[in-house]
């Protein structure tokens, strides 16, 4: 299956890039994708997202336009389509 990831905000600064395109294969999960970016770019995105194996407060990641903390968290499974990332938003 073919995923398309995108990254906003400071996320998006960070890394340099605004999206990629990841072949998949079945039954990955949010958290096993992200793993999956992270090798890929050589950046661990996870640190910046996930808290103590948690997704941080005020990250949203989004699968086709659904928040996955109203799925499954980081055990939803992928499908094919767009994965959007936000990042904690800061700043004062």
């Amino acid at each position: 299956m073919k995923v398309r990831i995108h990254f906003f905000a400071t996320l998006r600064l960070n890394l340099g890039v605004a999206s990629m395109e990841l072949e998949l294969e079945e039954k990955t999960t949010v958290g096993e994708l992200l793993k999956k970016v992270s090798e890929k770019l050589k950046v661990d995105i996870c640190e910046k997202l996930l808290e103590d194996g948690k997704i941080r407060r005020g990250t949203m990641i989004l699968l086709n336009g659904k928040n996955i903390i109203h799925l499954n968290g980081l055990d939803t499974p992928v499908v094919d389509g767009d994965l959007s990332i936000f990042p904690p938003a800061g700043g004062g």
